[in-house]
């Protein structure tokens, strides 16, 4: 069952002017280590703004803000990304009794956007 839905959209210029003036300390902040290694060999600011709207989409569906690290934005071979919820984040969503977060990335010239779905079990009627 669909619990909520989230959606962010950034431009990657803005994203590439923050990078500028606060660095390595904004991307400590915002991106996990494994998030910062597989941005390397990619067009890397396309790659972060991407996981950067994904997690905004995912604070949106949990209605929350939150820890930007304890939201994890991985992917699989073939490339589909996922979603790994961690800490404060992790807890937040069992309160709300979602099980899984779906996720979709899409990037154009100047923009990411991400979408964020909150499954859950059945509510009770």
């Amino acid at each position: 069952m669909i619990r909520a839905i989230g959606i962010d959209i950034i431009k990657i210029e803005r994203l590439k002017k923050a990078l500028q003036r606060w660095g390595t300390r904004l991307e400590r902040k915002v991106f996990t280590p494994e998030e910062i290694n597989a941005s390397q060999g990619r067009t890397r600011l396309t790659y972060l703004a991407g996981r950067f709207a994904a997690k905004e989409a995912v604070f949106k569906s949990l209605g929350t803000g939150g820890y930007w690290q304890d939201i994890e934005v991985l992917a699989e071979k073939n490339n589909k990304p996922y979603i790994v919820l961690q800490k404060k984040m992790k807890i937040i969503a069992d309160q709300k009794g979602v099980k899984k977060i779906l996720i979709s990335l899409a990037h154009d010239n100047d923009y990411a956007i991400a979408q964020a779905i909150a499954i859950g079990e059945e509510k009770d009627q």
